[in-house]
């Protein structure tokens, strides 16, 4: 009887373990309510967000949904509508989805979060090939036709819907 119960509450509590690891923060359908370049490529100061109110003043809005068993969709509407799915997982700071890890912020009533983008700095050739050329400065001395693209910081801010 004894081993009945103890095989019992070992059940249970694997049972309440799994439970306890799927309840993250992110599960759930979240609508990107702002999204933008940053002016400065620090990833602060004003947003430029003239593309996103374009998009979404042609009726198209950018959702994900976020699901338990570690399978996603970013649903976007309007022109160019679409439906990618993916796999998510959260790493400690960070928001895995698609092919991207990112840090993210989240509000503190958990309603909220906002991610930054960054893409580093790179020169093209006029192929536009990526090229080693790591400054401006040698970018544009190896020749006439290469093209310096420079640091850029995007700034996308997820709702939750409720």
């Amino acid at each position: 009887m004894k081993k009945i119960i103890l095989l019992l509450s070992m059940i249970l509590f694997a049972c309440q373990e799994k439970k306890d690891e799927n309840n993250s923060i992110f599960i759930g359908t979240w609508k990107v309510v702002e999204m933008g370049k940053y002016q400065i490529s620090t990833c602060t100061g004003t947003i430029d967000d003239d593309e996103f109110r374009g998009f979404k003043g042609k009726g198209g809005t950018i959702s994900l949904e976020i699901r338990d068993d570690g399978t996603g969709s970013e649903i976007i509407t309007g022109p160019d509508a679409s439906k990618t799915d993916f796999i998510w997982e959260e790493v400690g700071e960070l928001f895995c989805f698609k092919e991207y890890c990112l840090k993210y912020e989240m509000a503190p009533n958990n309603r909220s979060f906002k991610i930054n983008m960054i893409t580093e700095p790179y020169c093209l050739d006029e192929d536009n090939e990526v090229t080693e050329h790591t400054a401006r400065r040698a970018c544009e001395d190896a020749s006439t036709s290469n093209q310096w693209v420079p640091k850029l910081c995007n700034m996308v801010r997820y709702k939750k819907e409720i």
